[in-house]
């Protein structure tokens, strides 16, 4: 079991949580058969005055359980920012998924999820769906791989203004890779493309990137970029954001 607290430096903050979460960047990875329960603990907290008080807090947790050919992944984010007496961001998820090897590139995916997110007008989005999941490449080594995905889902979305409760049915792919050129340094990314089955100007895009860079065998600095577009949001909400944040991992 290996646990991690993030403690964020001066970032720019994360004013819309992602609609869209990366289940690529969370997988397993770096352990061995022996190890059947993998687990992390991220906390970040800000707070800056000048004029205005500005108090920033994230916390995300991760547990897995890998055994054999199967894999089960469960998520769980919040994010809170408020500045000026306002608030600039209250969002959250839970999101558990279930993998079953089929063959050694094949994968069977299945999920479900739930979340919020207040300034995105999302009061609640909780969805159901299932697919496959191919790997395209696996170096050598193993360090470097392409995986790409394709799966089947059903949303129901109920909005925090007077927008009537909206269910639908949608197609998702997504292709993702993990790079580690040199000892510790890791660059993941995803990009997800979520229509809906008979209307695709109704969709959702999402990328993220992640780059950690060690900092010494128990200290990282970490970067991550993120652009999502939600054409399925009410008329008063963003239809796109991104986000950049910036900290350290200590592992212990």
């Amino acid at each position: 079991m290996k646990h991690c607290i993030a403690f964020l430096l001066a970032a720019t903050p994360w004013m819309l949580a992602a609609q869209i979460v990366n289940i690529e960047e969370q997988r397993i990875t770096g352990t061995n058969d022996s190890v059947h329960w993998y687990g992390h603990l991220r906390l970040g907290a800000n707070l800056v005055k000048v004029q205005d008080e500005v108090l920033q807090l994230n916390a995300n947790g991760q547990v897995e359980h890998k055994l054999g050919k199967s894999l089960l992944l469960l998520l769980m984010d919040a994010r809170f920012l408020r500045a000026g007496g306002k608030d600039f961001n209250n969002a959250g998820f839970a999101h558990l998924r279930y993998n079953r090897k089929l063959t050694d590139p094949l994968s069977l995916e299945m999920f479900t999820q739930a979340q919020f997110n207040r300034l995105l007008f999302v009061e609640l989005r909780a969805l159901v769906g299932g697919g496959l999941r191919y790997r395209l490449y696996k170096s050598k080594t193993g360090k470097n791989r392409v995986y790409m995905g394709a799966a089947y889902l059903y949303e129901h979305n109920q909005f925090t203004d007077s927008t009537d409760d909206r269910n639908w049915y949608r197609l998702s792919g997504y292709l993702s890779f993990t790079f580690r050129p040199w000892q510790g340094v890791t660059l993941v990314s995803t990009t997800y493309f979520q229509p809906k089955i008979t209307y695709w100007a109704n969709h959702r895009f999402a990328t993220e990137w992640r780059l950690d860079t060690p900092l010494g065998k128990k200290l990282s600095f970490f970067t991550d970029f993120s652009l999502q577009t939600d054409k399925a949001l009410p008329l008063d909400a963003p239809v796109s954001n991104y986000a950049w944040q910036n900290g350290l991992t200590y592992k212990f």
